[in-house]
């Protein structure tokens, strides 16, 4: 089993208007924020997952290595499906080598749904498990955007586990990141952090109380999203 074959088989469930409305939804166009070379099947996100679902046991990590390399945008995510997959079986060695694959890989993880959809599961689960951080810092320092990401969206395994010390001084430190993308993820992980339990909230508040005045709009609006109509109010007051 290759990688070819997976791609022949996400092709099959092509959708030339779906995959038209997808070019636009990722921006994968001169001046957006995805690759320009991406192509696009249109494949629905059940019938993505049933392909991978079919294939995962049988690929071998080289041809997901060469999946994550496609132009394909539904291969690359197929390839993250099937690689998250793995690795919540695998044993300690192959582990080390899924989060090798992926660190490898990260120019080809260059949009939010790739990032956000494996990198929890891989690299958030990996850093808890072996109690070192240092993976996320550095990927969170790359000045790469997709890399920058992956060290926030990485922390919700974290946070569903109660660490929250890392997703606060990441919040912290990309307070004044200009890419919207950042905002949103930032904002989404401090809301996360509320939801999990009476501490992660009151770390929510403390944040807020902290930093609301200077926070970008999109991240505090993110964030408050579950608070009560008078604490948004409270918190939206610049």
């Amino acid at each position: 089993m290759d990688a070819k074959n997976v791609v022949d088989e996400l092709l099959k469930f092509e959708d030339k208007d779906y995959a038209i409305h997808h070019v636009n939804f990722f921006k994968c166009f001169e001046g957006g924020y995805g690759d320009i070379n991406d192509t696009f099947c249109g494949i629905k996100a059940k019938d993505l997952r049933m392909v991978a679902k079919k294939f995962h046991k049988q690929i071998e990590l080289s041809g997901i290595s060469v999946l994550l390399k496609e132009r394909l945008h539904e291969a690359r995510v197929a390839a993250l499906v099937m690689l998250s997959s793995r690795f919540d079986k695998a044993d300690d060695k192959e582990k080390n080598q899924i989060v090798n694959l992926y660190l490898e890989h990260t120019k080809y993880i260059n949009n939010w749904d790739l990032v956000d959809i494996s990198v929890y599961k891989i690299l958030g689960r990996y850093c808890y498990e072996i109690g070192d951080y240092a993976i996320l810092q550095t990927l969170s320092q790359s000045g790469f955007l997709w890399e920058e990401r992956m060290s926030v969206v990485a922390n919700w395994y974290l946070i569903h586990k109660g660490e929250f010390a890392l997703i606060i001084r990441l919040c912290e430190k990309f307070l004044t990141h200009k890419h919207d993308l950042m905002h949103k993820a930032c904002g989404w992980m401090l809301r996360e952090m509320g939801k999990v339990s009476s501490k992660g909230f009151r770390q929510l508040i403390d944040f807020l109380e902290k930093y609301h005045k200077i926070m970008p709009c999109t991240m505090l609006r993110y964030a408050i999203e579950r608070l009560s109509s008078e604490q948004k109010a409270y918190f939206m007051q610049k």
